[in-house]
């Protein structure tokens, strides 16, 4: 399965729980082929985007929103709530209790298998 801008946008808001203005969602929407296009680079050569597409619009996602984060007010915004799996985030005031940094890590951490120089690989040994 392959995926769109609009899959990775999507997933962005489920994960932020929907609660984004009409102005973060368009730019959200800008960031997410960029998101896109900064995973797909660090590949490894072998693994396609569409291999893996289930974690790849996770991670799109999750760097989507970081870098609206980065954009709009340096770490904090309209996300009320990040959750992806049994983690949960929830910002109290503007507050925000992660940070795009965070964010961006997370990202990667659930590509980490499949990026290049990242996570772990197999060696063959003679034996």
């Amino acid at each position: 399965m392959s995926y769109t801008n609009e899959d990775i946008k999507a997933r962005a808001e489920l994960l932020c729980g929907g609660q984004l203005s009409h102005e973060s969602e368009r730019v959200l929407e800008a960031f997410c082929a960029a998101a896109a296009a900064e995973l797909e680079a660090k590949l490894r050569q072998n693994v396609k985007p569409g291999d893996i597409s289930e974690l790849f619009v996770t991670a799109a996602g999750m760097l989507a929103l970081a870098l609206c984060m980065e954009l709009e007010n340096g770490g904090s915004g309209d996300i009320s709530a990040f959750k992806a799996g049994n983690l949960s985030v929830n910002f109290s005031n503007g507050e925000s209790g992660c940070s795009a940094a965070g964010l961006r890590k997370a990202a990667e951490n659930i590509l980490s298998a499949y990026l290049e120089g990242e996570g772990f690989s197999f060696v063959g040994v003679r034996g």
